[in-house]
C-alpha cells in the first residue's frame, strides 16, 4: 500500500496539488496518526487517520464550492448592475449605501442591514421589552436575562417565561442561519447554540501564559466542539475530556487567532479581498460551553460586553454580515473590487470618469470598512479606550440639551411624507398619538416597528455619534444622557410613526393594480425593484394587519409571517426589499449619522493612532450636519423639474428657518434668559445655522462663545481640544499671570470649567440652569471676588446686544420671576 507522503509528493510533482495544500495535508495526517496510535494497532491508525483526513477534506471542498458559486452568481449581478448604472461612480458608492439622485437600482448594504436589524427586533420584542436596558444601562430584569441564557444553552432554568423568550431568539438565530448559509455562508444546524462570543483581547492577552486555556478548558463541551483536523468531535460524550495536549493546542490556536483578529491564519497574498464572510460565523461556533452558566462565567472574566448586549449584538451582528453577503458576494470586500473593475473598464479612455471611480471605489472601500468594523480595528487598544471613553463622557456633558434642537426634525418629517405621498399631517398626529399611548406603541410593535431604545446596547447616541471602543460605564453615562433628556423618545415616536403611517398607506393602495397606485408610490417600488407581480402578492388580503378597531396596514413583517402565496424564501426577500424601501425614505424623515458622513469625516484612520483620534475628536457632532445636508441636497436634485426643485428648496428651507428659530429660542429658556427678539438679524442668521443641523455655529450669532463655553477655534477643532483647553487653562493661564504680577483667575477658571464639563448635571435642559445658578455660580461667587461685577457687565451687554434679560439672575439659588415669552417680540434694547 502506497505511503500517504509518497501520493502526496506525486500529486505535487504531476501538478495536481500546491506543495502548501500538500505540506498542510501531511502534517494533518502524522498528527491524526500519532493520536490514533495510542489507542490501536499501527496499520488501523493509518486507515483512522485516512478516513479522517479525507472527510474533512471532503467538508472543506463542499463549503468552498458552495461559496464560489454564490460568488460568482454576485458578480453576474454587480456586473449588470455597474453596467446598467447612469453613473458608475455613484453606483459603488450607492452598492453600500443608497443616495438618491444617482439613479442606481441595485440594493445598498446599509438598506439591507438596517431592514434585516428591524425585522429581527420584531422577533425578539418580547425579549427586548423583558430583559433590555433600563434607563441606567442595566438589565431590566437580570435574574430572567440569566434564565433566557442558561435556556439557550439547553440547560433548564425551570422559568417558562424565560424558555419562551430563549425560543423566540433561538428562531431568530435559525433564521438568520439560513439565510446566511443561503447567500453562500457555510453555518450548520445545532441545537442549544446559546450566545455567540464576544472576547476581550485585553483581557486575554493581560493573563498569564496558559490561563485562558486552562480557564476555558474545564468549561467547555468537548463532544459539541469538532476538531478541524478529522472532522470529528474531540470527545463522544458529554463530560467526557478530550486528549488533553491536543486539546491544549486547539485553544492556543483559537486565542492567538483572537489577539491577532484573525490574522495568524491568513498567508500573505497579492489580492484585496480580505476575509470572507462564509464561514465567519462558523468559527463563533467553534468554543461550546457546558451550559449557561459557563458561559456566564467565561464572559464575566473574558467577555467584551454584558450578556444583553452579546445576545443582542450576536444577531445585529450576523445581520449585518448577510447584508453584505446579499449584496456583494460571501467575500464581499472581493465583490466590490470587482465592481470597482467593471465600473473602470466602463470608463476606460475617459479621464475625468477614470477619476470619479477612483475616487468613489476609494469612498466605497472606507464605507464598507466601517459597516464591517474593520476600520475599528486597532493595536494601541489602551489609547482608543481612552479617548473613545472621552468623547462619550463629553457627549454625556454637552448633548443633554440636543432635544432642543429636535423641532427641525419636523420640517424633514413632512417633506419626506410629501415625497413619499404621505401626508404630513398625519405623520406627526401619529406621532402625538405614540407619545401618550402605551397601547399604541403595543400596536406598532407587533407591526413589526419596535422602538429602537429597546435593542439599545449602549449606544443610543447613534444618531450623532460613532463610538465603538468607549468603556461599559461611559458608554451607560452616554445612554443615561440621551434618553433622560427625551432624546431617544422623541427619536422612536418619530421613527416609528412615519413607519406606521407608510404601512397606512401602503394597506390604502392595496384595492389598485400596480399602474394604478398613487406615482410617489410607484416610483419607489420601481427604484426598488418591486414588480407589479410582487405589489399582488404584497396586497393579499389575508395577510394585512388589522388593529382591534378595525384599521389596516401592510407591513412587511407581518405580511412575511402570514402569507401563503410564496415559498419562504422568497417571501424573506420581497419583505425585505419592501421594508428596504421604508427605511430609506425613514433616513430622509428622521436622519441618522450615515456611513458615508462617517467616511467623509474620519476617513480609513484607526483608534489609537494619532491620526485616527484627531479625525475623530475633531469631528465630534459634525458628521451628523454633514449628513443632514447631504441626503437633504441629493433629494433637492433628484426632484424631476427646476420647479419642482424650487418648490422643495422653499418649502424645507422656511421649515427649518421657523423651527430652528424655535429651537434657539428654546435653548435661551433653558439657558434661564428670555426669548431673543426676533427682528434682530443675529438671531436670523442662528436660525438659518440651526436650521440646517449646525446648531453649536448658531450660537455664535449670539455670542462670542458656544453653548459648551468655547470660542470659535475649539468649535472648530471639536470637543476635546476644547476641554483639553479648559483642563490646562486652569493651572496654565493663572501661574502665567501669577509670574507676571497680575491677578489670577482661579475660581473663576474652576467653576467654568465644573459649569461647562460635568456630565448629565450640566448637561441635560430642563435641569441645566438650576445647575447654573445653583452650583457652579454658587462656587465662583465664593472662589471668585470680582463674580458679581463680572456678571453684571456680562448681562448689560447681552442686553445691548441681543435685547434679552435673565429670568433667573446670575448668582441667585431661585428665580427671580417667570420668563417674559413676550420679548420675542420686541427686544429690551
Amino acid at each position: 500500500m502506497a505511503n500517504i507522503h509518497d501520493c502526496l509528493d506525486r500529486a505535487v510533482q504531476g501538478g495536481e496539488l500546491d506543495s502548501t495544500r500538500a505540506t498542510e495535508a501531511a502534517r494533518e495526517f502524522d498528527q491524526l496518526m500519532a493520536r490514533y496510535e495510542t489507542v490501536m494497532p499501527p496499520h488501523q491508525a493509518e486507515a483512522a487517520a485516512l478516513a479522517d483526513l479525507k472527510e474533512a477534506t471532503r467538508k472543506q471542498a463542499r463549503s468552498r464550492r458552495h461559496a464560489v458559486i454564490n460568488q460568482l452568481q454576485g458578480m453576474r449581478r454587480l456586473h449588470t448592475l455597474i453596467s446598467d448604472a447612469p453613473d458608475p461612480a455613484l453606483a459603488l458608492r450607492d452598492l453600500i449605501e443608497h443616495s438618491e439622485n444617482s439613479g442606481f437600482r441595485g440594493e445598498s448594504v446599509e438598506s439591507v442591514r438596517r431592514a434585516l436589524v428591524r425585522s429581527v427586533n420584531h422577533g425578539i420584542r418580547d425579549v427586548l421589552k423583558s430583559t433590555g436596558r433600563n434607563l441606567l444601562g442595566v438589565s431590566r430584569n437580570k435574574a430572567r436575562l440569566r434564565n433566557v441564557l442558561r435556556e439557550l444553552h439547553g440547560q433548564d432554568s425551570g422559568d417558562l417565561v424565560a424558555k419562551a423568550l430563549a425560543d423566540a431568539v433561538g428562531k431568530q438565530q435559525e433564521r438568520l442561519r439560513q439565510l446566511f448559509n443561503a447567500y453562500g455562508g457555510d453555518i450548520g444546524k445545532l441545537d442549544n447554540f446559546g450566545v455567540s462570543h464576544s472576547h476581550d483581547a485585553a483581557a486575554i492577552r493581560k493573563a498569564a501564559p496558559g490561563e485562558w486555556e486552562q480557564f476555558v478548558f474545564d468549561r467547555l463541551d468537548w463532544s459539541r466542539i469538532t476538531d478541524l483536523r478529522t472532522g470529528k468531535p474531540f470527545a463522544s460524550e458529554r463530560g467526557a475530556m478530550p486528549n488533553r495536549a491536543r486539546a491544549m493546542e486547539f485553544l492556543a490556536e483559537i486565542r492567538e487567532g483572537i489577539l491577532t483578529q484573525g490574522s495568524n491564519r491568513r498567508d500573505p497574498r497579492m489580492t484585496p479581498g480580505g476575509k470572507a464572510l462564509y464561514n465567519r460565523h462558523a468559527e463563533h461556533r467553534v468554543l461550546h460551553f457546558l451550559d449557561g452558566d459557563t458561559w456566564m462565567d467565561y464572559n464575566a472574566r473574558f467577555g467584551a460586553s454584558d450578556p444583553f448586549s452579546s445576545m443582542v449584538g450576536g444577531l445585529h451582528g450576523l445581520a449585518r454580515d448577510i447584508a453584505q453577503m446579499r449584496v456583494l458576494g460571501p467575500n464581499p470586500r472581493m465583490g466590490l473590487e470587482f465592481a470597482s473593475q467593471v465600473a473602470t473598464k466602463r470608463v476606460a479612455g475617459n479621464v475625468s470618469a477614470e477619476k470619479a471611480v477612483r475616487k468613489k471605489a476609494a469612498l466605497a472601500r472606507t464605507m464598507l470598512a466601517h459597516i464591517d468594523g474593520s476600520v475599528n480595528q486597532t493595536e494601541q487598544e489602551g489609547w482608543a479606550r481612552f479617548f473613545a471613553s472621552t468623547r462619550s463622557v463629553l457627549t454625556s456633558a454637552k448633548l443633554g440639551a440636543a432635544i432642543l434642537s429636535s423641532p427641525t426634525d419636523l420640517a424633514t418629517i413632512s417633506m419626506a411624507a410629501k415625497v413619499s405621498g404621505l401626508q404630513p399631517r398625519n405623520v406627526l398626529a401619529r406621532s402625538a398619538q405614540l407619545a401618550a399611548s402605551n397601547a399604541t406603541r403595543e400596536t406598532a410593535a407587533r407591526m413589526g416597528y419596535v422602538a429602537d431604545t429597546l435593542a439599545d446596547t449602549g449606544s443610543a447616541a447613534a444618531r450623532f455619534l460613532s463610538e465603538q471602543m468607549s468603556s461599559e460605564l461611559t458608554n451607560r453615562l452616554t445612554s443615561f444622557t440621551i434618553r433622560a433628556s427625551g432624546l431617544s423618545f422623541w427619536t422612536d415616536m418619530h421613527r416609528t410613526a412615519f413607519q406606521m403611517e407608510f404601512a397606512g398607506f401602503l394597506a390604502d393602495n392595496a384595492g389598485r393594480s400596480f399602474d394604478q397606485i398613487d406615482e410617489p408610490l410607484r416610483k419607489i417600488f420601481e427604484a426598488r425593484g418591486i414588480t407589479p407581480q410582487d405589489w399582488d402578492n404584497l396586497r393579499a388580503p389575508d395577510a394585512m394587519f388589522r388593529t382591534p378597531d378595525g384599521v389596516t396596514f401592510l407591513t412587511p413583517f407581518h405580511w412575511r409571517e402570514h402569507q401563503t402565496a410564496l415559498p419562504p424564501m422568497e417571501a424573506e426577500g420581497l419583505a425585505l426589499r419592501l421594508q428596504m424601501a421604508i427605511e430609506e425614505q425613514l433616513e430622509y424623515a428622521v436622519p441618522n449619522l450615515r456611513i458615508e458622513g462617517r467616511a467623509l469625516t474620519v476617513g480609513d484612520t484607526r483608534p489609537g493612532t494619532i491620526a485616527g483620534e484627531l479625525l475623530r475628536s475633531s469631528t465630534m457632532f459634525k458628521g451628523f450636519a454633514l449628513s443632514l445636508t447631504m441626503g437633504q441636497y441629493r433629494r433637492w436634485l433628484a426632484m424631476p423639474t427646476g420647479s419642482d426643485r424650487a418648490v422643495y428648496a422653499a418649502q424645507m428651507s422656511a421649515g427649518l428657518i421657523v423651527l430652528g428659530a424655535l429651537a434657539l429660542q428654546l435653548k435661551e429658556l433653558a439657558k434661564g434668559n428670555d426669548p431673543r427678539p426676533m427682528d434682530d438679524a443675529k438671531f436670523w442668521g442662528g436660525a438659518v445655522l440651526q436650521g440646517g443641523g449646525l446648531g453649536i455655529f448658531g450660537d455664535f450669532f449670539a455670542a462670542e462663545t458656544n453653548r459648551f463655553g468655547g470660542g470659535l477655534a475649539e468649535t472648530i477643532a471639536g470637543p476635546v481640544v476644547s476641554f483639553a483647553g479648559d483642563a490646562l487653562n486652569v493651572p496654565l493661564s493663572n501661574a502665567t499671570r501669577a509670574a507676571e504680577g497680575e491677578s489670577t483667575f482661579v475660581g473663576r477658571d474652576v467653576s467654568n470649567f465644573i459649569r461647562y464639563n460635568t456630565p448629565v448635571l450640566s448637561s441635560l435642559w430642563y435641569q441645566r440652569v438650576a445647575f447654573d445658578r445653583m452650583v457652579a455660580d454658587q462656587l465662583q461667587s465664593f472662589l471668585d471676588p470680582e463674580a458679581e461685577d463680572l456678571w453684571r457687565r456680562q448681562m448689560r451687554k447681552r442686553e445691548r446686544d441681543y435685547g434679552t434679560r435673565g429670568w433667573w439672575d446670575r448668582g441667585a439659588a431661585l428665580p427671580s420671576r417667570a420668563p417674559d415669552l413676550g420679548n420675542a417680540l420686541g427686544g429690551q434694547r
